[in-house]
């Protein structure tokens, strides 16, 4: 089912969440959401699904308007907040039974569903344990079994990885990675951009209410300021003031403990020039590489750090 969304806005007061918003994704693909906490991410994602209402601007699944019907999103659109409701005393079969009984599922429907469900969840393991008990990575498990209960073509994750721990995360984006080849059309915000980037085909960048850039991961053209991969014999931190003295170096970022980046003023027609001067002058080098430019790059590259 394709997404498209047009000239979103939404205002609080006097902060803009988004500014003009505007995306397409296509049927069965799997986008990335990326921005800042406050770039406006949650807010869209709430409009897709129906519980917002936009200042302006529209949200269409196919033919469907999000923002003139949005009682018929949940059918079509699975939205995972990035936190579970909190009820106490209820166990998980019980707490998906309320939601598989909302969109009609009853008897062999119903347990069908818990069957398939259980192909991308843990639901097996947790289905007699009460929410309450149940760690951050289960409570993950659990609101995704929710959203799927239903099979809809659509899902809306939001941070689905956040306060989770390495194993609770490896687990979680096993789910998303077999759910991807199931022809959903997926768009999925999250911070943790290194384990995002080996799932999707495509990503958005917010910041401030407006898309800083979209497109495919690594078709971002790179920054007309030319980087290197400097690897010393010594530690990172005792370089740094040394390299930032270079009138040519207009930027540093540590990468490891002996391992640093940087950005160098004018273009590729002096970028050797730098480097020959660094060689000759700077601290002993072990090794040197072009970096090339991950999802974590495209999001530096394009995002000035700047929050409403």
């Amino acid at each position: 089912m394709k997404i498209i969304v047009d000239n979103l806005c939404r205002s609080f007061g006097n902060i803009r969440a988004l500014a003009g918003v505007s995306f397409e994704i296509p049927d069965g693909a799997v986008c990335g959401f990326v921005g800042t906490n406050g770039a406006g991410k949650t807010t869209a994602l709430r409009i897709m699904a129906g519980l917002d209402t936009p200042d302006c601007g529209s949200v269409f699944f196919d033919q469907l308007s999000a923002t003139d019907y949005p009682e018929q999103i949940p059918a079509i659109a699975g939205f995972m907040p990035d936190t579970l409701v909190n009820a106490h005393n209820i166990r998980v079969r019980e707490y998906l039974d309320f939601f598989a009984r909302a969109f009609q599922l009853c008897g062999r429907e119903k347990e069908a569903a818990f069957r398939r469900v259980s192909e991308y969840t843990m639901l097996d393991e947790l289905l007699d344990r009460p929410l309450s008990a149940l760690s951050k990575g289960m409570k993950q498990q659990v609101s995704l079994a929710r959203v799927l209960i239903h099979d809809p073509p659509v899902l809306l994750l939001d941070e689905p990885a956040a306060g989770l721990d390495p194993r609770a995360r490896g687990t979680l984006r096993e789910s998303l990675s077999r759910l991807a080849q199931t022809g959903k059309t997926i768009l999925i915000s999250s911070h943790i951009l290194s384990e995002l980037e080996e799932m999707i085909s495509s990503v958005i960048i917010l910041e401030r209410g407006k898309i800083t850039w979209q497109g495919a991961p690594g078709s971002i053209p790179p920054s007309s300021q030319p980087r290197a991969l400097l690897t010393f014999r010594c530690s990172a931190e005792s370089v740094l003031e040394t390299l930032g003295k270079y009138p040519f170096v207009t930027g540093i970022r540590q990468t490891g403990p002996r391992q640093i980046e940087l950005t160098f003023s004018g273009g590729e027609a002096d970028f050797a020039e730098h480097m020959a001067e660094i060689f000759r002058s700077g601290p002993p080098i072990l090794a040197m590489s072009r970096p090339d430019l991950s999802l974590e790059g495209m999001f530096l590259e394009k995002t000035t750090g700047e929050v409403q």
